[in-house]
């Protein structure tokens, strides 16, 4: 390797982090920007810390963090990225621009400025996707370390701003399912996750929100662990959707972040029209995204133009798949099945 190459990469270490040993923890010192796009990219929550170096409390509570053998550790190192803002220049003790932190200190400012005994560190907890939404903790005594287990462990609520009804208990969602005759979207994530709170966010909104209430028992879940086996794990938020008489079978499922579009086809491609044609095949393009779901999870799905020219083939394996139709040519489309039904679609 390069040795300018690897000076560089040293320099640029040291020089966005506190010194620290192997297995220390790294409070990065960059731009505001640079901190949020990397937390979005680890979906994770940012930690900031707003303290002076020669503070003792600042210390104690860094130190409480680092401890690889304490609880704080773990909920920091699956959750969080570590942001420090040093309230002061440490060489003319001068008060630092703290414009592009205002919005997390001046509760702290407020009450310094009426006199009234305040201490560092302050914390906040910022969900990167939503700066504006934080939770917020400052000391005026040393914390111990379960006062601070409490804080890190409660980040913004990720049913914050819901008005979507989501229940947890699994008897409870599909009885009542069954008794109104719906389907069951389920979706499981970490109440530590800026990516679940984004999809939360997504499905509250119209015309999300107006499918779900026509048609979906909503169940939320934090347990790994009641994702199926046969789905391979990707990143969460995991959304599938599935018949209350029969739960085992997964409809639709998708993992991580998706735009509106794909959701609202994911939505609709599992209810039932009244009018049940075509043995309920669903054929929906939204984008540029061609969703096909029915009962059957073996079939070879042809796309033809309107003059019957061939450009696509796809063998379906599942009872909902998502097929890129980024290159189908606009206008009228023929989508045909091995089982013998056919729709046609129109790609805008």
């Amino acid at each position: 390797m390069n040795l300018k190459v690897v000076a560089f990469t040293l320099l640029f270490v040291f020089s966005t982090a506190f010194f620290c040993l192997a297995d220390d923890l790294i409070w990065l010192e960059d731009e505001k920007e640079a901190i949020f796009n990397m937390a979005k990219e680890q979906d994770k929550f940012v930690l900031l810390l707003v303290g002076d170096r020669n503070c003792p409390l600042c210390n104690s509570a860094m130190q409480y963090f680092n401890d690889p053998t304490d609880k704080l550790r773990k909920i920091i190192d699956e959750n969080y990225i570590l942001w420090f803002e040093s309230y002061y220049d440490p060489k003319t003790r001068n008060k630092n621009d703290m414009e592009h932190i205002a919005l997390y200190i001046e509760d702290y400012d407020a009450h310094k400025y009426a006199g009234v005994s305040t201490s560092f560190p302050i914390l906040a907890i910022i969900n990167p996707d939503i700066p504006e939404e934080f939770t917020f903790f400052w000391t005026d005594k040393r914390r111990t370390v379960d006062e601070l287990y409490k804080f890190i462990s409660a980040p913004p609520d990720i049913f914050a701003g819901q008005e979507l009804a989501w229940m947890n208990n699994k008897n409870e969602v599909l009885n009542l399912a069954k008794e109104e005759g719906k389907k069951v979207l389920k979706m499981v994530g970490r109440a530590t996750s800026p990516n679940s709170r984004k999809v939360m966010i997504q499905l509250n909104d119209s015309p999300l929100k107006e499918l779900l209430d026509d048609n979906y028992i909503l169940w939320y879940s934090s347990i790994i662990s009641d994702i199926p086996r046969t789905d391979s794990p990707a990143s969460l938020p995991y959304i599938s959707i599935f018949n209350p008489e029969n739960p085992d079978r997964i409809l639709s499922s998708v993992w991580g972040v998706q735009d509106v579009e794909t959701l609202e086809a994911m939505l609709r491609s599992q209810i039932v029209s009244n009018e049940k044609t075509d043995s309920d095949n669903q054929v929906i393009v939204s984008g540029n995204v061609l969703h096909v779901s029915n009962q059957t999870n073996n079939e070879q799905i042809q796309i033809f133009t309107i003059t019957g020219k061939p450009i696509a083939t796809i063998r379906k394996t599942d009872y909902a798949i998502r097929m890129d139709a980024s290159n189908f040519p606009k206008g009228v489309l023929i989508v045909h099945s091995s089982t013998g039904w056919s729709k046609k679609i129109i790609k805008y």
